[in-house]
């Protein structure tokens, strides 16, 4: 008789990952691929938000003597205000390290505050600043602050996990094992952040404070690997300031920097916050537009335009050319769209320039 055969088939393993793991797995892939602080910080604590199911979160990172906010997440208030109101409506001072709040506790002691109710923090020591509920009329409740230390144990800032929710309208203090993981969490973050904070030094222009043309060219690249992977369109706006050999005949050097430090305040106080606004070389800048194409691109362009040429200089009025391409409306090779904006540029100038040019 024959031997009877197992045709049963074989089971494949199940992999199951928790939310913290898909969180440290995507942290760690930020650390080497994500070179903007802002963006890496927003990610930092989306994911931190998530698992924790804490549905506001702050960063803070310290400088010099005080305590910056870097990026600020809350669920219930963007719904209220929308996102651009609520950055205006928070757009919150520095805090000085020698004023006590929880805050600045966690970033001199290096401890992990968690607290079940923040406005009883007295009862512990730190006190909790009302300003940001005072002022939205929000109500913080269960907060976990914990501060984000690198490996040599200097504390660069502090992350601020607030309301954990067990169920849309339930409220619940952040567990003992959610603070252990978190605090994992937050030490490996620490590293991310202090690495691109590290990087972005090195990629900026110290006139302009804009980034520089290493940094562009890197950025260039990602971008371009971006529409690659997931189709997501990309714009690059160039632009040249017009006649700016005479502004420095008339004004000298130091006439001609304070009028490239202006343009710089001018380009960040017209661009979103991902907007990548760098100094190319001289008097030239290019911008990265994420996500934009080519039609929202020009209308940034004209809009930079503008505020350049109403703009009162003190050594007379300046106008630029601006050169807009996309990928894909304007190419169709990413290594092709930089050199796609210059050609726009130049193309704006030989028509008698303060104009823009589309590809």
């Amino acid at each position: 008789m024959s031997e009877l055969k197992d045709v049963t088939p074989a089971l494949e393993p199940v992999t199951y990952r928790t939310p913290l793991e898909d969180s440290l797995l995507d942290i760690t892939t930020a650390m080497s691929v994500e070179s903007n602080v802002e963006a890496l910080l927003n990610r930092i604590l989306k994911e931190a938000r998530l698992f924790t199911r804490a549905e506001a979160g702050t960063i803070l990172l310290i400088e010099g003597d005080h305590l910056k906010f870097a990026v600020l997440q809350n669920d219930p208030l963007a719904t209220r205000y929308g996102t651009g109101e609520l950055r205006r409506r928070l757009q919150m001072l520095p805090l000085p390290l020698s004023e006590p709040s929880l805050a600045t506790h966690v970033a001199l002691t290096g401890a992990t505050l968690n607290l079940e109710d923040a406005y009883a923090s007295h009862l512990v020591g730190p006190i909790f600043n009302r300003a940001i509920d005072d002022t939205t009329e929000y109500r913080t409740r269960s907060l976990l602050a914990l501060p984000l230390q690198t490996a040599s144990g200097t504390v660069i800032g502090i992350m601020e996990l607030i309301n954990a929710r067990r169920e849309p309208d339930v409220i619940i203090p952040f567990g003992t094992e959610t603070e252990r993981l978190a605090r994992s969490y937050a030490s490996l973050a620490a590293v991310a952040v202090h690495r691109a904070i590290l990087d972005e030094a090195n990629f900026k222009d110290t006139l302009t404070d804009l980034y520089n043309r290493r940094y562009l060219s890197m950025r260039v690249d990602e971008e371009a690997g971006r529409y690659k992977r997931f189709g997501h369109p990309v714009s690059v706006v160039s632009m040249d300031l017009d006649n700016f050999d005479r502004i420095n005949r008339k004004a000298g050097q130091p006439g001609g920097d304070a009028v490239l430090r202006e343009i710089g305040v001018l380009l960040r106080r017209n661009s979103r916050r991902f907007t990548v606004v760098a100094r190319d070389r001289g008097d030239d800048f290019a911008i990265i537009l994420p996500d934009t194409s080519r039609a929202g691109a020009v209308t940034y362009a004209e809009r930079i335009k503008a505020a350049i040429e109403r703009h009162p200089f003190e050594h007379g009025t300046v106008t630029a050319s601006l050169g807009v391409a996309s990928l894909p409306d304007s190419v169709t090779a990413p290594e092709e769209l930089l050199g796609a904006a210059y050609q726009s540029v130049a193309e704006a100038k030989r028509r008698g320039g303060n104009r823009v040019a589309v590809l």
